[in-house]
């Protein structure tokens, strides 16, 4: 059985998410190794159903407006991981290095409103969350684990938290502690973790408007809806 019918299962899709899940089936195979693949693998088909619909940006303040409209998260994470393969071409990382970075970078954003998504926004310490919930998953490779893990623990630096800081309450010295011990951990990253963060970051630019395959072509027009912005390169969304 294929990854986008292991994903669909018993669950309803809008063709624009059917058609990223398949685009998320082709990253997998760029893995090559079959440890690592298989890892992410088994993650991807256990996140929330919601995780394949999201917008990238839950108040649509953030990133390219085709990122921003239903299945934008997911579009967002293939952009990502086609910057992550030339920055760890230009950083000279092995092949097992690049499976690493490829890796996180499928899985960074797959706890964004939490393991199970009831919230609607987005959770600032969802790196941790991702990063714990991805213990539980196999990887005979246990250095790969935690570099994969690590990379998505610290993606968001240098906008690390331990504690949500964006809410009205008082915070205990221990809570400020950890969110100062969690920055500081992410200001020294390995080289997988630089190259997912620097991916992540340039991915989500609001000028940085592409979509793997497609020619984009801008006029002064501006769109309503990142749907329409969609519907003008022929969605739904195909390669």
């Amino acid at each position: 059985m294929s990854f986008e019918h292991e994903v669909i299962r018993d669950r309803q899709f809008s063709e624009i998410a059917l058609d990223n899940i398949r685009l998320v089936q082709r990253e997998l195979l760029k893995i090559e190794s079959e440890g690592i693949r298989w890892f992410t693998y088994n993650a991807l088909l256990e996140v929330d159903s919601k995780y394949w619909i999201a917008a990238a940006s839950s108040t649509g303040k953030h990133h390219p407006p085709e990122d921003n409209g239903e299945g934008g998260l997911v579009r967002h994470v293939i952009k990502g991981t086609l910057i992550v393969q030339d920055l760890a071409r230009r950083a000279h990382l092995g092949s097992r290095e690049t499976d690493m970075a490829i890796s996180a970078f499928l899985l960074h954003d797959t706890c964004k409103d939490g393991v199970v998504w009831t919230k609607g926004r987005t959770d600032v310490t969802h790196g941790i969350i991702a990063a714990e919930w991805l213990a539980s998953f196999e990887l005979a490779d246990e250095t790969a684990k935690t570099e994969i893990r690590n990379a998505i623990r610290y993606h968001m630096t240098p906008w690390c938290y331990a504690i949500d800081p964006f809410v009205d309450r008082s915070y205990t010295r221990e809570e400020m502690q950890a969110n100062i011990e969690e920055l500081s951990r992410a200001m020294y990253p390995s080289r997988i973790e630089q190259v997912v963060r620097d991916a992540d970051y340039f991915a989500s630019r609001e000028n940085a408007s592409f979509l793997p395959g497609r020619d984009i072509v801008f006029d002064a027009r501006k769109h309503d809806t990142p749907e329409e912005w969609l519907a003008e390169l022929n969605s739904p969304y195909t390669v």
